[in-house]
């Protein structure tokens, strides 16, 4: 009897839809990932389905601008070398992320569009690059989908947020997270 209701625990919990971590880097995402993967009360009750109780606190970051976070995507929005020019592939993400914030689901929140780098270069030279790539997906956004710009809110970070420190030049550095502000 156990053993068949460990089974079945196991079955349940393989089929729960996937929320994105923090430290995935995203190249393609669905609208509805997104959604569940920004909007904080659907994070919360996925982290609770796994029967780890986390309180909305646990779920609150804040990042070197006082912006306080309450679920964040780490996403690869691919940029030509040395520039803010989004690729096709950066834009079909886009497209997906553009989806997900008409939703109805995310329709009351604001969001950061924050831009990140690798080390490679100086700190001067990808903040700037940073703030430019934000730039960039920020307006690919207000202008392909009509977003209200007062829901997002652009941050550089250059080189100071890297996800995998141990590996500053590692690409998967380089990315533009959304971050959903409590």
């Amino acid at each position: 009897m156990q053993y068949n209701f460990l089974n079945v625990l196991v079955l349940f919990l393989s089929v729960l839809p996937a929320v994105a971590s923090a430290q995935e880097v995203l190249t393609t995402a669905t609208p509805g990932l997104l959604v569940r993967s920004l909007n904080p009360e659907l994070v919360q009750k996925e982290k609770t389905r796994g029967l780890k109780i986390v309180s909305a606190k646990d779920l609150e970051t804040i990042n070197s601008y006082g912006d306080k976070l309450a679920a964040t995507v780490n996403l690869a929005v691919n940029f030509h070398f040395g520039s803010a020019e989004l690729t096709p592939q950066a834009q079909r993400l886009l497209d997906n992320v553009g989806k997900a914030l008409q939703s109805k689901d995310l329709a009351s929140y604001r969001f950061v569009i924050g831009g990140h780098t690798d080390a490679t270069g100086t700190d001067s030279d990808n903040l700037e690059l940073s703030r430019a790539r934000a730039a960039s997906t920020t307006q690919y956004l207000l202008t392909q989908y009509k977003i209200d710009p007062s829901r997002l809110v652009l941050r550089a970070f250059g080189e100071k947020a890297l996800l995998f420190p141990a590996d500053p030049e590692d690409g998967r550095n380089r990315r533009v997270e959304i971050s959903t502000l409590k």
